[in-house]
């Protein structure tokens, strides 16, 4: 439970890492750990090994098997959830609940109707509820975001990204993203989730229609996994097309971003701006978008705009809005699929 002997503006705030697997690992505790404003003081974690782990990467660490316990204990400011999609309604309501600010893997969940009783959650208590929502701070899209934002290709009209896994993408310690009843399906919302609200920043509008289009497999449940997505939607004066699959050759991003004065490619290492009249202008980045699944280097920008929404009051809930809006278009995405792909007016998530 939180502190309320303590302020907020006294750091480091406490928290706890709810799920201790690869995300957690690789992504989430090297950015706490070098952070200034936030340490780690628990780890919920039933799986023994996994608890092996915390306690050699985190020597004195509380550990707990149970949320109960955890919620209850004293000093605590935030947690962490990295447990996979399923369970996220149920932590973000209990933790929110219990007055900790929250930082959660994506899906943040998994249908608009679990997000309206934790929305008012976050309301009532004035707690933080924030995804994470990553890849909007890699370089490559940070300086994509710029050029465009800059107008150096006139005004948006249109964006085609690809998205190539190759099978068995799923990942995680158990093989859990390949199970829709686990994940809250396969691809749309693990790749889909990102490049989702990274098409909404460059359209800096909502859609008008949606439309979605999958091929995939039934699991041993009898549930659907999608394992490619031809998505898209339409904008008051432009279009954006998505393509995710599960069954590439090889793993690769890339893409087109076009204006009414030039097109900007993108490569997965690198962005070539292409005006007429110009040589091409290429800019190289270090890491290909598709090297790693955790991209720990950007998780960094993460906890510090976390932070500020804890600590600023007027930023809190953008994160949040954005999310609402993931959640509102893969459900749109899903349905339109089972509507055998008919374009679908977007309107406004669910309030």
């Amino acid at each position: 439970m939180l502190n309320q002997d303590r302020p907020e503006n006294l750091f480091p705030l406490r928290g706890a890492l709810i799920g201790f697997g690869n995300a957690a690992i690789h992504t989430h505790l090297p950015a706490w750990q070098k952070s200034r404003h936030f340490r780690i003081d628990a780890v919920l974690e039933p799986n023994p090994a996994q608890v092996r782990l915390a306690q050699a990467l985190l020597p004195g660490v509380q550990i707990y098997s149970d949320m109960g316990p955890l919620l209850t204990s004293q000093g605590l400011d935030f947690v962490d959830i990295c447990a996979p999609p399923c369970f996220h309604a149920d932590l973000l309501l209990a933790a929110c609940r219990a007055g900790l600010h929250i930082l959660c893997e994506k899906p943040l969940v998994t249908s608009p109707e679990s997000l309206l009783p934790i929305r008012r959650a976050a309301e009532n208590s004035q707690r933080v509820i924030f995804a994470v929502n990553n890849w909007k701070y890699a370089p490559l899209w940070r300086k994509a975001h710029q050029l465009v934002g800059e107008k150096k290709i006139g005004n948006l009209r249109s964006i085609a990204l690809t998205v190539l896994r190759p099978p068995n993408s799923g990942g995680g310690i158990s093989d859990w993203r390949r199970c829709p009843e686990i994940a809250g399906g396969g691809i749309l919302p693990d790749h889909g989730w990102h490049h989702l609200y990274l098409i909404l920043s460059f359209m800096q509008e909502a859609p008008q229609y949606i439309s979605a289009r999958m091929e995939g497999s039934l699991t041993g449940g009898s549930s659907f996994l999608d394992e490619t997505v031809e998505l898209v939607m339409r904008f008051s004066a432009a279009e954006a097309k998505l393509h995710l699959t599960w069954q590439a050759s090889g793993r690769r991003n890339f893409g087109i971003i076009q204006g009414d004065r030039g097109v900007l490619f993108v490569e997965d290492d690198h962005l070539l701006l292409c005006l007429e009249g110009l040589p091409p202008a290429r800019y190289d980045f270090p890491e290909a978008l598709s090297a790693s699944s955790h991209h720990g280097e950007w998780m960094g920008s993460v906890v510090e705009d976390f932070c500020g929404e804890v600590m600023d009051m007027s930023l809190r809930g953008s994160n949040l809005i954005e999310a609402g809006w993931c959640v509102h278009l893969t459900h749109l995405a899903y349905q339109s699929h089972r509507e055998g792909s008919r374009m679908i007016p977007v309107g406004e998530p669910p309030a």
